[in-house]
């Protein structure tokens, strides 16, 4: 009898922690276009723009310009360093009451290798963000202070050729999810912050210019009751330079 009890109390705990769990769904698109600079046969620069919409393509979400420099160990292991300046619109489930910026600094060290016909492509980045805080307690709101937390995120990446066409390029395939880990005080307390999901496809245009789109599912905690799930439509262009080839 005390063991039904206690299962039955179990029981109740459970469906009253999922129920006090409330997930906010959005769908929305992330345009993204990447610019990969070549100082060297070490160095290079590269930079990422994006624009998050939602309601699909009615409304910006957010705005972020990425610049960082990088240096090759060797083949197989890339470190770097860089910038990030993020813009939050009041648009979407999760949105802010006002605009409001974030600025990081970040620095990376990423690994890739072969396995079979698959290209695996390993990142793990640390960053330093410093977040606006809005104070909702007057009207209008306003941008009354900022935050100063540090996350973690790892990526996990894999790239195939996926058929071959009449004009000997291929239509190429890739998977990646990276999981995002905030801290609360320095290093310390680690929650799950978010998971990014992407299923692209890629065509190379040009020898330096590739575009890839498809399905991501941006899976995001905003705060202990409530989470975020945002089914996302992505399309990435990217265009590199070698400014080491002699004209």
């Amino acid at each position: 009898m005390k063991k039904i009890v206690l299962l039955a109390l179990l029981i109740l705990t459970v469906n009253k922690a999922v129920s006090q769990t409330e997930i906010l769904k959005d769908r929305g698109s992330w345009l993204t276009f990447i610019n990969k600079v070549k100082l060297s046969e070490k160095f290079y620069f590269l930079n990422v723009t994006q624009q998050r919409r939602v309601r699909f393509l009615k409304e910006t979400q957010s705005y972020l310009f990425m610049p960082s420099i990088n240096y090759k160990l060797n083949n197989s292991v890339t470190v770097g360093a860089g910038y990030l300046y993020y813009k939050y619109y009041p648009n979407g489930v999760s949105h802010s009451s006002i605009h409001k910026s974030e600025n990081r600094f970040f620095q990376h060290i990423s690994l890739t290798n072969t396995s079979g016909k698959f290209k695996i492509g390993h990142r793990l980045m640390f960053e330093e963000r410093v977040i606006d805080l809005i104070n909702t307690s007057v009207t209008p709101n306003v941008i009354e202070s900022n935050k100063y937390v540090n996350r973690l995120r790892y990526r996990l990446r894999a790239t195939t050729n996926l058929f071959k066409l009449k004009n000997d390029k291929h239509i190429m395939g890739r998977l990646s999810n990276e999981i995002r880990i905030r801290f609360a005080n320095g290093i310390t307390e680690p929650d799950f912050d978010q998971n990014n999901f992407e299923a692209l496809l890629g065509y190379k245009l040009l020898s330096n210019s590739t575009i890839w789109a498809g399905y991501g599912r941006y899976y995001f905690r905003k705060n202990s009751a409530k989470y975020v799930s945002n089914n996302i439509m992505h399309i990435t262009l990217s265009y590199n330079f070698d400014v080491t080839k002699k004209s």
